[in-house]
């Protein structure tokens, strides 16, 4: 191994290793480490003002970017899937989902920390908890449409919900959800300040269901992902979030990049729409 690539892997495993903030408190009952070190890479250093970065691009695949810079994606999708392939260079992958759209980690570069929902290909619910720097992830285990395969959508199957705590926010990507959360996967849940929403009817609840789990989760931000840029599927999720009173206004972002910060967030809930390119 040559000295830069050496030195490379240290700093990801200083990363790595530090405790994640106590701040956001997203789930109460979750115990939590120690807050951070000091540790913000020199590359990353303008997203270090308490904002996360936070790009999509298409599908279930978002890049965050801590205040601290760590880089975590989830669930990026194959390389057949028709979206051009980003370099996102992660430290963590989450995947929620193990279907080929869902798991594509050959596509993300690097050598990330993998965080799968699932245990033993898919059968089997797994458990996550875990601190990365400056960021604290933990799964919640679904229900879920597609089983096996995305088009398979009647078939139900397990999946996993993840919440990422950075930055003094809660941001929680539910995943293919086919079945409303209980009260028991609510208070796992926690307050959730941006939910990453699946409209998709073939692997999920579809747009109407999606409207009523917002009305419940209630967050301050709702961005819809996984429809395809199907405007019609979009359309019927707004409508049904506005007719259930969960809609405080639509927002379309013209900029790739968000910069979420936890004192300038609107009131609950915007739907903010996103780009993909």
């Amino acid at each position: 191994m040559g000295r830069s690539a050496g030195a490379g892997l240290l700093a990801l495993a200083l990363l790595l290793a530090l405790p994640a903030s106590a701040r956001a408190r997203c789930a109460p009952g979750l115990v939590r480490l120690p807050p951070p070190a000091k540790a913000i890479p020199a590359a990353y250093a303008a997203a270090a003002k308490g904002s996360v970065s936070i790009e999509w691009f298409g599908h279930a695949y978002f890049r965050l970017i801590s205040p601290g810079g760590i880089r975590v994606v989830t669930d990026p999708f194959s390389r057949h899937r028709g979206y051009p392939i980003p370099r996102t260079n992660p430290h963590v992958v989450t995947i929620g989902k193990e279907t080929p759209n869902h798991h594509g980690i050959d596509i993300v570069g690097g050598s990330p920390l993998v965080l799968r929902g699932l245990r033993e290909g898919g059968l089997e619910w797994g458990k996550v908890r875990r601190q990365v720097g400056d960021v604290w992830i933990f799964s919640i285990p679904i229900a879920q449409g597609g089983y096996g395969d995305d088009d398979y959508g009647s078939i139900f199957g397990k999946g996993a919900t993840f919440v990422f705590e950075m930055g003094g926010l809660c941001i929680a990507h539910l995943g293919d959800l086919a079945e409303p959360m209980n009260p028991s996967q609510l208070r796992r849940l926690g307050k959730v300040h941006l939910a990453f929403v699946v409209l998709s009817e073939r692997v999920s609840m579809g747009p109407e269901g999606a409207a009523e789990m917002v009305r419940r989760i209630g967050p301050r931000i709702a961005v819809p992902m996984h429809y395809y840029d199907d405007e019609e599927t979009l359309e019927r999720f707004i409508r049904s979030a506005r007719a259930l009173g969960a809609l405080h206004r639509v927002r379309r972002l013209k900029e790739r990049r968000l910069l979420l910060h936890r004192k300038r967030l609107p009131p609950p809930t915007e739907i903010l729409l996103m780009r993909h390119d």
